[in-house]
């Protein structure tokens, strides 16, 4: 994510006020009901799994401890690395699987908000958002 002052750049852990990326991803809870699952990724290094898509508190606790997330701050903006498991989404992917799937990026210098699939809402929007296809 690139940023034109970098000394702007907030690195907190409240969505649409800090610096962050989110990953919206539609999979099983433990007991095979399907859910929206949000993951929220901030510049500073902190990562969230919240529940604002209907996805339950313990289904996201779970995924939220098994991913990993890291940013590293630069001198024109920053970085963000996911790692995902799928067995934490309830996902086995077989060859040309569709998963829905967003995501999503908040920059606070000038409050922009960009997507990768826009949904004119929210990220997790995901019945109008894109989706992954497995090989």
């Amino acid at each position: 994510v690139v940023v034109r002052e970098p000394g702007q750049l907030r690195k907190g852990t409240t969505w649409g006020r800090d610096d962050g990326v989110e990953v919206c991803i539609a999979g099983k809870t433990p007991d095979g009901k399907l859910a929206t699952f949000v993951l929220r990724g901030y510049a500073g290094g902190a990562s969230q799994s919240v529940t604002v898509a209907g996805a339950p508190e313990d289904a996201a606790q779970r995924l939220g401890e098994s991913v990993r997330f890291a940013a590293k701050v630069w001198k024109h903006g920053w970085n963000a690395e996911w790692a995902i498991p799928f067995e934490a989404l309830g996902l086995k992917p077989e060859p040309n699987e569709k998963v829905p799937f967003n995501l999503g990026a908040f920059r606070s210098e000038r409050e922009e908000r960009h997507c990768w699939a826009g949904t004119l809402g929210e990220n997790w929007r995901l019945d109008q958002a894109g989706v992954l296809r497995f090989k």
